[in-house]
């Protein structure tokens, strides 16, 4: 994605009470909105809470920049999630976390286990797919010229749109996955990192330090930082692998890495500021393509 920082930080809106509070209903109550139409059981929190505030993406999902890079990406994740996940992110925050280093290096996971890992990060990622695209279009896909619409405010596309809620479906399955999995939980979801500038190294961002940033510097704060969607860890704390999920619109398109076009990554891959930041080929996972290498 073309991108600077991407999402907002862990419950830094208290997102999670504005959801439950005005976006989820009992089974039978609909709630009509005047001039938005109507938010009923079947929505999801954050299409929820934008249909109670049209365009109020960072109110809804914790960022501004959705709807900016609403031409650019088919992907993003809300704030909401992450206030779901807070639990497992807090616990993993007080783990060790390392980058590989010419002197030290971790140990690669075990190939089957890896294997299982890949399976269940593919499954999760094509039943995402396949219940956004139920929910919005009763067992179709979106094609070309609807994935380039506009579906909510003035640049935020259906492409954009669908890639945020997908990513929203994927997390729960991609979380029970790995819990049986790595029972260590020996893995981040959506962890930031920043290059700290006075030692030319990159460092982990808890959710306390993210929070803290955004408090004293506002979203400006994050900007030149990344966020990959899932590392996985070996048990000392080692980063191993990096993925980033992808959802192409319409899927045709295949999933590519997008490319910086702000400072200071202008005119890097999203892939190649990966690699260099956290040591380790970073690899995408969409739908139709599964994980994959350099895609071309």
């Amino acid at each position: 994605m073309r991108h600077t920082a991407r999402r907002g930080p862990l419950r830094l809106l208290v997102l999670l009470a504005v959801l439950q509070a005005g976006c989820r209903m009992e089974p039978d109550d609909v709630l009509e909105l005047e001039g938005v139409g109507k938010c009923g059981p079947r929505d999801l929190s954050p299409e929820c809470c934008l249909k109670h505030n049209p365009g109020q993406w960072e109110r809804c999902t914790g960022t501004s920049e959705l709807a900016r890079h609403a031409e650019q990406t088919a992907r993003t994740a809300s704030l909401a999630h992450k206030v779901i996940a807070a639990g497992t992110a807090t616990t993993l925050a007080a783990q060790p976390l390392f980058i590989n280093s010419a002197e030290r290096r971790g140990s690669e996971l075990a190939s089957d286990l890896l294997a299982k890992i890949e399976q269940a990060v593919v499954k999760c990622v094509r039943q995402a797919d396949q219940e956004v695209n139920d929910y919005h279009f009763h067992g179709g896909k979106p094609d070309r010229e609807l994935c380039q619409q506009l579906k909510t405010g003035d640049r935020t596309t259906w492409a954009m749109y669908l890639g945020l809620f997908k990513h929203e479906k994927a997390w729960p399955c991609l979380r029970e996955a790995l819990d049986k999995l790595l029972p260590k939980k020996n893995y981040l979801l959506n962890p930031r990192f920043q290059l700290d500038e006075r030692t030319g190294e990159w460092k982990y961002l808890d959710e306390a330090h993210v929070k803290e940033l955004v408090a004293t510097q506002g979203w400006k704060g994050l900007k030149g930082t990344i966020e990959p969607d899932l590392v996985l860890m070996d048990a000392q704390g080692f980063i191993m692998h990096v993925y980033d999920l992808k959802f192409p619109c319409p899927e045709s398109n295949g999933a590519q890495w997008t490319w910086y076009t702000d400072e200071p990554w202008e005119d890097l891959s999203q892939g190649e500021l990966y690699e260099h930041a956290l040591g380790v080929t970073p690899l995408l996972v969409s739908p139709r393509e599964g994980v994959q290498l350099n895609p071309k």
